[in-house]
């Protein structure tokens, strides 16, 4: 006689959440955003996915719906540093500079030891011209020598190659 295990078939918001995880592991990122979208449209009453559209919405460009799922992961937990920096990252990326700087000082001021904070909130004044700021924030982040390697390299992408030149003196 054969066996029969009776195993509960999972739902479909269940399918949707787990196949979107495997997906977005693979690094297919709109695949993962629509059936993380779907498995929301099936159980509207279930937990938000913010925490895992976030960062796909952010990977696609499509920062005003990353801004908004990370602005209520940061409302549902403040203190998370590491949802705090990407945060701070897509705000940069957006070009929403201001609010960009004050998230990431909110991430500092609940962990001033955040290298990948500083770091973060070196580039973004690096974004903004500021690179005066942008020295001391990787200095603060990685060391001086490491600051100046940094700098020369975002100047030969940003094509200022005798400014590179400089920092790598």
């Amino acid at each position: 006689k054969a066996k029969v295990f009776s195993q509960e078939i999972p739902s479909d918001y269940t399918l949707c959440v787990e196949t979107a995880k495997t997906v977005a592991a693979e690094g297919h990122a709109l695949e993962a955003v629509k059936l993380y979208e779907r498995a929301e449209s099936l159980n509207p009453n279930a937990p938000t996915l913010d925490s895992n559209l976030a960062p796909l919405y952010a990977s696609l460009g499509n920062h005003s719906e990353a801004i908004k799922r990370y602005q209520r992961c940061a409302s549902q937990d403040p203190n998370n540093i590491e949802l705090c920096n990407n945060f701070a990252w897509t705000l940069m990326e957006a070009e929403r500079f201001s609010e960009a700087i004050a998230e990431a000082t909110r991430g500092l001021n609940k962990a001033e030891d955040s290298q990948r904070l500083h770091a973060t909130l070196a580039m973004i004044h690096y974004r903004q011209g500021d690179h005066v700021k942008a020295l001391q924030g990787f200095a603060k982040a990685q060391g001086s020598a490491a600051a100046h390697h940094n700098l020369s390299l975002l100047e030969i992408e940003s094509g200022n190659i005798e400014s590179a030149k400089e920092h790598l003196r």
